[in-house]
């Protein structure tokens, strides 16, 4: 039996205010105390892991990634640099000129406050450019730049049903050494990131069947983040073949804001004639969830828009009638995103044990004034934005995740975020953040016991190197940093000050990132 000694400054263990050091025997925490305490193992420990004054807390979990794309981005497709339409076309002309392969894939651009327009690129590409196949994917993948003569489609922005077209023809053609190298480099740099578990969002509209099963393959490999996928489908007998956790994820309903297609009740504030895209009916939505809750098997759905929350809130109240409360709470089905969603909607959901699957990094990244999201919704609907105090409220859990490859960096970003909501009256408490960043997102994959550190636990966790910790009582949810002293936890660390560093991430007691070369 491995037994594993890990010592450091404060371990993030509720009810134990002492805590500085765990013991770990075949992967679970076996011990919890202070260091003192910690010596009368040392000797029986197959290893002594000590961190000194490290901060050792449960390990992420990212609620909602794509990992092929995630990599690929990594590997060097990425064009979340470019600042202009020129600056794409500059690009593009490179890559064109250097690249050895058929066609260009490349992932991330943002055109919500380029100064030019999209003519300035057309205007800019080079001849190789022109005749070179390519998909120039935008930020939020629900819309991209396309050359591809079989389908009359020269450098056209496409969105919708034309997009899913082409994104199964580009598919098919991706290489499986790339696909399999850029999930191995996005599940080594989220270990890096103190992220123990990910949820692979796939589906024919995001990935392919091919890149699902790489994915899968890599479920249980013990030196990377667990892996949960998740294949949004109505076919439930595909999805079992294909190895899925659930029918859940990114089965939408509607689009993106960015790209104009989530789907909203009025125009967009800066497209008058758009009210975006519905892919589901509430019907639809009704029929996805008794099935599923009949098969006993986890539903999910991807909602931005109002109209779209609004339709899969009238999909629960058809399904309602088919199947009971009870029946739908045990299957724990999931909403993606859930952005813009009505009151009676987010009622309705906690009562059922809906988990919303949100992604704080988004309001921080668009969500201020004068921002992408008031430019597509006016400064009153922005109000309504992701709603997380109401939803905690409400009894929800919240799982925190990046969709990466449309958000990416470190989950203490999307901690940050949600304490720091550009709208005051939704923020959340760090600790509240803190837990949906960590348990909330094993509870969104139907695991109640992993995501904090206690005794019988899997050992699945983080050591970070911490400069300053905040100590004060959280007298409302905007002084958001630490419980009362009284109460036996530790205080989590200050991020005013900045993003503490992951100097290890362990997953059942074993190394899946070593930054300190204590693993050797």
């Amino acid at each position: 039996m491995t037994t594993s000694l890990i010592l450091g400054g404060k371990v993030y263990a509720p009810g134990i205010p002492d805590a500085e050091a765990l013991l770990i025997e075949s992967g679970r925490i076996a011990w919890i105390g202070d260091r003192q305490t910690a010596q009368n193992f040392k000797a029986s420990a197959t290893k002594v892991l000590d961190f000194h004054n490290a901060f050792i807390a449960p390990g992420f979990v990212d609620a909602h990634v794509h990992l092929s794309a995630t990599g690929g981005m990594q590997l060097g497709h990425n064009l979340t640099a470019v600042k202009s339409w020129a600056e794409l076309a500059g690009l593009v002309n490179r890559e064109c000129l250097d690249k050895t392969t058929k066609f260009l894939f490349m992932f991330g651009w943002d055109d919500s406050d380029w100064p030019d327009t999209k003519q300035e690129f057309q205007n800019q590409l080079s001849d190789t450019s022109l005749a070179t196949l390519m998909y120039l994917a935008r930020v939020d993948g629900h819309s991209a730049i396309v050359n591809l003569p079989q389908l009359n489609l020269q450098h056209e922005l496409v969105a919708g049903a034309q997009r899913q077209t082409v994104w199964e023809f580009f598919t098919q053609e991706l290489d499986a050494d790339f696909t399999n190298r850029a999930i191995v480099t996005a599940l080594t740099a989220a270990a890096a990131n103190g992220i123990v578990s990910v949820h692979e969002n796939g589906g024919r509209n995001v990935s392919s069947e091919a890149d699902f099963r790489t994915v899968v393959s890599f479920q249980d490999h013990p030196g990377h983040p667990i892996v949960i996928p998740y294949w949004a489908d109505n076919d439930f007998e595909l999805a079992r073949k294909l190895g899925a956790h659930g029918i859940a994820g990114d089965y939408n309903v509607d689009g993106s804001l960015g790209s104009r297609t989530a789907w909203l009740h009025e125009p967009y504030a800066d497209a008058s004639d758009n009210t975006g895209l519905s892919y589901l009916s509430a019907e639809q939505i009704a029929e996805h969830l008794i099935a599923a809750t009949k098969h006993e098997v986890q539903a999910g759905f991807h909602a931005i828009g109002d109209a779209a929350c609004n339709a899969v809130f009238e999909g629960f109240q058809l399904a309602l009638e088919q199947v009971t409360p009870a029946e739908i709470r045990s299957c724990r089905h999931r909403i993606e995103h859930l952005t813009l969603p009505s009151q009676e909607a987010i009622a309705l959901f906690a009562e059922l044990g809906v988990v919303a699957s949100v992604q704080p990094a988004f309001d921080a990244r668009w969500g201020s004034s004068g921002g992408m999201y008031e430019q597509r919704l006016g400064a009153e609907r922005l109000t309504e934005s992701h709603p997380f105090r109401n939803m905690i409220a409400a009894g929800m859990t919240l799982a925190f995740g990046s969709d990466s490859p449309v958000t990416t960096g470190s989950p203490w970003d999307w901690i940050r975020a949600a304490s720091l909501h550009h709208q005051p009256n939704q923020r959340i408490s760090t600790r509240a953040a803190f837990t949906a960043a960590t348990r909330g997102g094993h509870r969104a994959a139907k695991d109640d016991e992993s995501g904090v550190l206690a005794i019988g636990t899997r050992a699945d966790l983080a050591v970070w190197q911490v400069e300053h910790y905040e100590v004060q009582v959280e007298h409302t949810a905007i002084s958001s940093w630490s419980t009362d002293p009284r109460s036996g936890t530790h205080p989590l660390p200050d991020l005013i000050s900045g993003n503490p560093r992951c100097l290890a991430t362990l997953r059942e007691g074993h190394f899946i990132f070593d930054g300190t070369g204590l693993s050797n």
